[in-house]
């Protein structure tokens, strides 16, 4: 147990890389502190997105702090991930222009297909970085690029796992974890989803209920989009040293690629 400079007692949260507490007041109400958060957790809160915020500020040597509502509840199992209020939430926020706009203020910057890759072969962990057949899909990925439009660009969220997000006991749901948000094609959040928790013949309904047509430019895209997936999941997997669930999520995206289908149904 240790204690922040406002006089919490904390309790580290595991899995956190030492940023994430429960903290518990004076009064035995606890809550969620968590360091170096993005800023822009609190206009996700207001757009309730994201677990509201009691308060936050900068601690020097700490970064940027938020204390959140503790909530109680659960986080969602895979089965819950092709459920209508997860798509709601997302369209609220690939649909806001409020969070677009307070993205871009706090310097958040557009990011191309041909970014996200770069950005993936720059940062992938050493062992990623000399496997040939992920290295093969990056060289792919960068060979055909899908076009990309700032101004339809929107915030996203970037990982879309369904360990970040909870549900509390009252039924309302929540996505947490904002470090790997960025402004992009909203399709980067939407075929993570598809590709790992929707099943294949849901995949037109869900589109169409989200706002897309279904057709072959839009599938191409889920196409190209469900492989960017794939290999951030890779990273996330081997950076947690979980080899195990990194080697599932190759071969995941081996049969992914050797089963699509772009169909052309409108």
């Amino acid at each position: 147990m240790q204690f922040d400079t406002s006089g919490l007692q904390l309790q580290s949260i595991a899995g956190n890389s030492g940023k994430a507490f429960k903290g518990l007041r004076s009064d035995g109400t606890p809550v969620f502190v968590k360091y170096e958060m993005p800023p822009i957790v609190t206009a996700l809160a207001r757009e309730q997105i994201t677990p509201p915020v009691i308060s936050t500020n900068r601690e020097v040597g700490f970064g940027n702090r938020v204390e959140q509502e503790w909530l109680t509840g659960r986080t969602l199992e895979r089965q819950d991930m092709s459920s209508k209020q997860v798509r709601q939430i997302l369209v609220r926020l690939h649909y806001s222009r409020i969070l677009l706009n307070q993205a871009l203020q706090l310097n958040y910057s557009y990011q191309s297909p041909r970014d996200l890759v770069e950005k993936w072969q720059k940062e992938a962990p050493a062992r990623l970085s000399k496997n040939t057949y992920l290295q093969s899909i990056c060289r792919e990925l960068l060979a055909n690029l899908p076009a990309f439009h700032q101004e339809v660009a929107t915030f996203v969220h970037g990982d879309l796992h369904h360990k970040n997000w909870v549900e509390t006991t009252s039924g309302l749901v929540y996505l947490t974890d904002w470090e790997t948000a960025c402004v992009t094609d909203r399709m980067m959040d939407v075929a993570y989803l598809l590709t790992h928790y929707v099943p294949r013949q849901a995949w037109k309904e869900w589109l169409k209920s989200y706002g897309y047509k279904y057709n072959k430019t839009v599938l191409a895209k889920v196409y190209w989009y469900g492989q960017l997936g794939y290999l951030n999941q890779i990273t996330k997997h081997v950076e947690s040293y979980n080899m195990e669930a990194a080697n599932k999520e190759i071969y995941a995206l081996r049969m992914f690629k050797e089963g699509y289908v772009i169909e052309d149904e409108s």
